[in-house]
């Protein structure tokens, strides 16, 4: 697994900044459609800057380096198996991408790099569980573990958005 460690930062900031770049010009484009559509999503993006968003992304980036730092220098066994089940969270997310690609059947910011890198996060993924030496329980539990805080992450690193965003507009009022 130390082969593809540094892998998973990369190809996670190379996902993430297709959504950096594009989300916002996509959430006023399509406000409109999406207002009728998918009101779910905008209430979530209320509170949405593009610094905000930069802001999660950094939080998020954060995460990985450190998942795969410990797992790198420590080389435990639990470190390397909630690396694989962060690795793997970050195959789901790409796979959700494509799921809200199919539903609102247009581009999405999101939707290009997470084709680019799902195949190639699968197929690190897949060789990495041929590696395990461990039993499957032991595995499975730490994997599980990896992938369930990358998605109680990203709530986080919502929240984190939201409250920069708010932090930052209201700076913007009290100097205007």
């Amino acid at each position: 697994m130390k082969e593809y460690v540094w892998l998973f930062p990369v190809i996670f900031m190379f996902h993430e900044m297709e959504e950096i770049i594009g989300f916002k010009f996509f959430l006023n484009k399509n406000h409109d459609e999406l207002k009728k559509r998918f009101p779910v999503i905008l209430r979530c993006y209320k509170d949405f800057s593009t610094e905000g968003f930069a802001l999660a992304v950094y939080e998020e980036l954060f995460l990985c380096i450190l998942i795969s730092t410990l797992a790198y220098f420590f080389d435990k066994p639990v470190l390397w198996y909630l690396w694989l089940g962060a690795f793997l969270g970050c195959d789901l997310h790409f796979f959700i991408h494509l799921i809200q690609v199919s539903i609102y059947r247009r581009y999405i910011p999101a939707c290009i790099t997470s084709l680019i890198c799902l195949p190639v996060n699968t197929l690190i993924i897949c060789k990495c569980l041929l590696c395990i030496e461990d039993s499957a329980l032991f595995a499975g539990a730490f994997m599980a573990l990896g992938a369930i805080l990358v998605f109680v992450n990203i709530f986080i690193a919502q929240k984190l958005m939201g409250w920069f965003t708010k932090v930052t507009k209201d700076q913007k009022c009290d100097q205007a």
